[in-house]
């Protein structure tokens, strides 16, 4: 997030708008999740790679800027 310049809000408003692109599921801890979106000025896409815990919550590993 830092390097690519992104706000919690950001992330905030790609998750609650994007859509999931992806499971990865060779992971021993669970499948993880990717989830794409735009941030609100439609000109940069980012990607979220996340996983639910058991306890329901949502924890986000990464969140990276897509080339254009």
């Amino acid at each position: 997030m830092d390097e690519d310049g992104l706000s919690h809000a950001d992330v905030r408003w790609a998750l609650l708008h994007g859509r999931m692109v992806g499971e990865l599921s060779d992971d021993p801890r669970g499948i993880r999740f990717v989830v794409r979106g735009l941030l609100r000025n439609n000109e940069v896409e980012i990607e979220m790679i996340c996983r639910f815990l058991v306890s329901g919550l949502l924890r986000i590993i990464t969140v990276y800027a897509l080339e254009r």
